[in-house]
């Protein structure tokens, strides 16, 4: 019979080499698996660790070179407080010219405009642009140098721009489309066909193509036009025109154009090659009626009359072409196809140095 050992005999080397129990051998492996974490080493640093070798401390701005930024943000911020003054006080001085004008005054607005001018070039400030923005009561200055100008008598025949007028537009130059519109309504609203025509044979107005000028070698427009005085209010509206070198210009620039002012609307006289135009074929030449925008809708019953010339003899009598419908300074135009003579080298259309005459007749039609 084999007895058990007494406690007293069991040797350490037994103890050691038993096996753990179920409840032991699980504490054993939770505290293995904890104390198999790799620990931490004093000292040690991985890649990413904050103290790594790769990490450069932030670079330190010398102290003169911190002082000498300050210094010139501050200059910039005192340059920028500047211009914007010299803009508001340029700003109010040209709202004083066009706001206080006489005939005196207009005569020393040049001196002032150059003075603005050489404020505005010393602190990098676009004179042009200034001039061409509308910041008095949405308008621009020339819109208000235009409809506040004193009430002179003039001759019919000088097209000599008001001083006020003159110098800003060239002082405004080169004009935006903007501004060509707005010095076109401010003719509109004081009904200034004489002051129109002025700004038509501006060189600023670009009124004449940049083709035209370089086919002409001139920078006004050669057309000319002349609206007669109607008897009564009712009258009709009668117009004598002249256009230059029309075949030169109808082949090369395809279009010629002369723009009036009358009965509260700008009117449209063109002479265009047909391209893409409701019932005349491509490159028929001819002639068109039309509103320009910001003039109230009309229904008309026009006749153009192109005058003949002859060489010999008496001329023949103008072939008149006859319009009918309605016009309302967006889409509604009316043309017509003018007389294949036009085209011809010797054209009883036109003079010998290519000049096209005739008069237009408009009678509006109030029902």
């Amino acid at each position: 019979m084999i007895f058990p050992p007494k406690s007293d005999d069991v040797r350490p080397d037994d103890i050691l080499d038993a096996p753990p129990t179920y409840d032991n051998a699980t504490a054993s492996s939770s505290s293995r698996a904890i104390v198999e974490k790799p620990a931490r080493v004093p000292g040690s640093t991985s890649p990413t660790s904050p103290t790594s070798s790769t990490h450069r401390p932030p670079r330190t701005v010398p102290t003169s070179a911190w002082v000498q930024f300050q210094q010139d943000m501050g200059l910039r911020l005192t340059e920028s407080r500047v211009a914007q003054e010299v803009r508001k006080t340029v700003g109010g001085l040209v709202r004083d010219l066009v706001q206080d004008q006489s005939l005196e005054s207009n005569i020393t607005c040049a001196s002032i405009l150059d003075s603005c001018s050489d404020a505005c070039a010393s602190h990098s400030i676009s004179l042009p642009a200034l001039l061409q923005q509308k910041y008095i009561e949405e308008h621009t200055p020339l819109y208000w140098a235009i409809v506040k100008r004193p009430a002179q008598e003039h001759a019919s025949t000088s097209f000599e721009l008001p001083p006020l007028v003159r110098a800003l537009l060239a002082y405004s130059a080169p004009l935006k489309d903007s501004a060509l519109k707005d010095a076109r309504m401010a003719c509109l609203h004081t009904a200034d066909q004489w002051l129109y025509q002025c700004l038509r044979l501006s060189p600023e107005f670009r009124a004449l193509s940049h083709k035209d000028q370089l086919l002409l070698g001139v920078q006004v427009p050669p057309d000319k036009v002349a609206i007669g005085t109607p008897l009564r209010y009712d009258a009709p509206l009668t117009v004598d025109f002249e256009f230059e070198h029309l075949q030169k210009r109808m082949r090369v620039s395809q279009c010629a154009t002369i723009d009036f002012i009358s009965h509260a609307r700008i009117w449209q006289i063109s002479f265009f090659v047909a391209q893409g135009t409701s019932y005349l074929t491509d490159g028929l030449w001819a002639v068109r009626l039309a509103l320009l925008e910001d003039s109230p809708p009309v229904k008309v019953k026009a006749t153009y009359a192109i005058k003949q010339h002859a060489v010999e003899g008496p001329a023949d009598e103008p072939v008149k072409l006859e319009l009918k419908g309605k016009l309302d300074g967006r889409y509604e135009t009316l043309y017509i196809a003018l007389p294949d003579a036009v085209q011809y080298a010797r054209s009883p259309f036109l003079t010998a140095d290519g000049t096209l005459r005739g008069s237009l007749t408009v009678e509006i039609q109030t029902k």
